[in-house]
């Protein structure tokens, strides 16, 4: 009996009755651990290529979907959301094509992960040129990282991503954990605030290595927030996918707490003082 797995899809994803929608196993780009995606391929336009979606997944224990005369047991929520496929590809330009120019199928390998061969599709030249220079001999057409371009490109979208994050109504818009002490009714606060927002969201897709770089390109000062911000992610990640292996193979283990250490009041302290040195009653009844 097949899993069922229910999605939720914006209708333009699924309209397309040429498009075919596949889940597909990729390394997250921030934490290098294993991601899904959803890749939609329009048969019927090839200059479209492929879109590319993170597949978030919300669950929630004891749930059920009814779908149609059937119980779904998995009562998981997957919601797919479009991401920029220079995300995926720029660890691997890092890891590459940092000393020499590489072509493009030469640099989307990863043997844990192969299906990210598929992305090529998605890519088109001129965006690639975003994080890297262009070589071209004859019909191969090469690219060699460049970190400049790569940090002006993020530099670039954290700029335009805080324009629609200052625009959105509430407190709730502004992330908590990038945000100091602001003094009210300060426009430049104001904009400081949503651009480390935005920073923030786009760092979320980076190596840790990475996301200081950006910091320091977007002039934030060096802090620590950042690290433990994806060390806490990273470990929380680790503490879940251990959690869900248990499950999978029906494994409990009792979480042993540590007993609290016992005070000692004056008094007690003061009767053992006072019991120093004393026999105890046994010893009387010995030979």
């Amino acid at each position: 009996m097949s899993t069922k797995f229910f999605f939720i899809l914006k209708g333009d994803i699924i309209e397309n009755g040429d498009s075919s929608l596949q889940v597909v196993s990729l390394r997250n780009p921030a934490t290098k651990s294993e991601s899904k995606y959803l890749l939609q391929k329009d048969a019927g336009d090839a200059a479209r290529g492929t879109s590319v979606y993170e597949v978030n997944c919300f669950n929630e224990p004891h749930r059920s979907w009814f779908i149609n005369e059937t119980v779904c047991s998995n009562g998981k929520i997957f919601l797919p959301t479009p991401i920029d496929p220079l995300f995926l590809l720029l660890p691997y330009l890092e890891q590459h094509c940092t000393e020499r120019a590489v072509p493009l199928e030469q640099v989307l390998i990863d043997d844990e992960f192969p299906r990210v061969a598929e992305l090529a599709e998605a890519l088109k030249p001129s965006r690639i040129s975003l994080l890297a220079d262009e070589k071209r001999a004859g019909n191969i057409v090469a690219y060699r990282y460049n970190e400049s371009k790569a940090l002006s490109w993020l530099v670039s979208k954290c700029h335009r991503l805080s324009v629609v994050v200052s625009k959105q109504d509430g407190s709730a818009a502004r992330s908590k954990n990038f945000i100091k002490e602001e003094k009210e009714n300060e426009v430049d606060g104001d904009e400081t605030a949503a651009l480390q927002t935005a920073f923030g969201l786009v760092s979320d897709y980076l190596s840790l290595e990475m996301g200081k770089k950006l910091a320091n390109s977007l002039g934030f000062p060096e802090d620590d927030n950042v690290s433990k911000k994806r060390k806490s992610i990273a470990d929380l990640e680790s503490v879940q996918v251990k959690r869900i292996k248990k499950e999978e193979i029906h494994e409990t283990t009792p979480i042993k707490l540590q007993a609290p250490e016992k005070k000692v009041s004056a008094k007690a302290k003061a009767l053992a003082k006072a019991a120093s040195g004393s026999k105890s009653i046994s010893s009387f009844f010995k030979k």
